[in-house]
């Protein structure tokens, strides 16, 4: 017998909900001899991360908010480190951590871009931003690849000379910097360029190139995340909008009640003051007033529909949209590092094919020596 659903009931309200706060504490990064975190995933200890406190910093378009990032033993110890980042050196971690471990999992921050300054400085886009760094920070401490990453010593060091340094010896885009993060000279560059974009169409045409033992079970994964990418989509198109219903119900309402409260001020009997020679029109008045509600109770009741549906889709956006956008963030995360893989796959039979082009040159020269009339001479003196 098929069951029925209780149109009334909260959406997924089984009991089971997940909590809409932030992760708990974790093992965290272990610290050096200067109370630093210096990786993630390190264990021994039940330190708590917490980001708190934006502040913003000068104004109009050079206006920015920095994050205060807490240490402490436990989330109701004493702060036993403390430093100030802005949004963007979360977003140099990120890419740092890509850099030196290439094809780990690294945990996204969701980047919402803000081209207006009112909307940069808004209450509500801080707000998202400090807890989208926060979790993003709590997940690489409990991080096993990335214990011992230079990029998280840098960012929790309280020297900010020290991470001034290493956001300028590693900036967000590095140009023609090599893979390896070495300079060269711009013809090798060039030749570099040309060679790698050799090896690329090669991996168009499907070319089988050096591949690790494991490259197989890779080509699985990722055939993996691509179907559960498609089915995660579907399944976040139709669910996310069935949330988002409770929002735009929310915000219909009280526009509706605010656009009443307006004609109530303006129009409702309850609000005239009726002539004192025009008693027909106050006994009329009178008792259209007691048989209809007035614009200000109808008001009323759309602010308080308006506020039961704002609750609701806090509600449901806790147990529904945001596991679910987290599991987006996760498959996104994963093909990131794939990609990363295949970046250094490339790179390596970049210079491979670099090595081989060498060693013909090499053969080529010297059988040119070896057969040159030059050298014929010499071998008969």
């Amino acid at each position: 017998m098929m069951s029925t659903i209780d149109p009334n009931a909260e959406l997924f309200d089984d009991g089971s909900s997940i909590p809409s706060g932030p992760p708990p504490s974790s093992p965290p990064p272990t610290l050096d001899e200067n109370n630093t975190p210096v990786g993630g995933g390190g264990g021994g200890g039940t330190l708590h991360l917490s980001v708190t406190d934006p502040q913003q910093i000068g104004e109009g378009r050079n206006a920015h908010t920095f994050y205060r990032i807490d240490v402490r033993p436990n989330q109701y110890a004493d702060t036993i480190a403390s430093v100030r980042r802005r949004y963007s050196d979360f977003r140099w971690l990120f890419q740092r951590l890509h850099e030196e471990r290439p094809g780990a999992i690294i945990p996204i921050i969701p980047h919402t871009k803000a081209f207006q300054i009112e909307k940069r400085l808004s209450e509500e886009l801080i707000e998202e931003r400090r807890v989208s760094c926060e979790t993003f920070l709590r997940r690489v401490q409990i991080h096993p690849e990335l214990e011992g990453a230079p990029s998280i010593s840098a960012f929790f060091s309280p020297d900010a000379e020290v991470f001034e340094q290493a956001k300028k010896d590693h900036p967000e885009t590095e140009g023609f910097i090599s893979e390896d993060g070495t300079t060269s000279s711009a013809k090798e560059k060039v030749k570099h360029f040309f060679v790698k974009a050799g090896i690329k169409a090669k991996v168009a045409r499907g070319v089988d190139l050096e591949e690790t033992p494991d490259a197989a079970q890779v080509d699985e994964v990722e055939q993996y995340l691509s179907a559960l990418e498609t089915h995660v989509k579907a399944l976040a198109k139709a669910t996310l909008y069935l949330v988002d219903v409770s929002k735009e119900t929310s915000t219909n309402m009280h526009e509706l009640g605010q656009t009443l409260f307006g004609l109530h001020q303006t129009y409702d009997p309850d609000t005239t003051t009726p002539d004192d020679n025009d008693s027909s029109s106050s006994s009329n008045n009178s008792n259209a007033k007691s048989k209809n509600p007035s614009l200000k109770t109808i008001s009323n009741i759309f602010a308080s529909l308006s506020a039961i549906n704002k609750v609701k889709y806090d509600d449901n956006y806790a147990k529904v949209s945001k596991p679910i956008i987290d599991i987006q963030d996760n498959i996104k995360a994963a093909r990131l590092a794939l990609k990363r893989r295949k970046d250094h796959a490339i790179t390596y039979n970049t210079f491979l094919q670099q090595i081989k082009n060498r060693q013909a040159a090499l053969e080529k020269l010297n059988h040119k020596n070896a057969t040159s009339p030059q050298a014929t001479t010499e071998n008969q003196i």
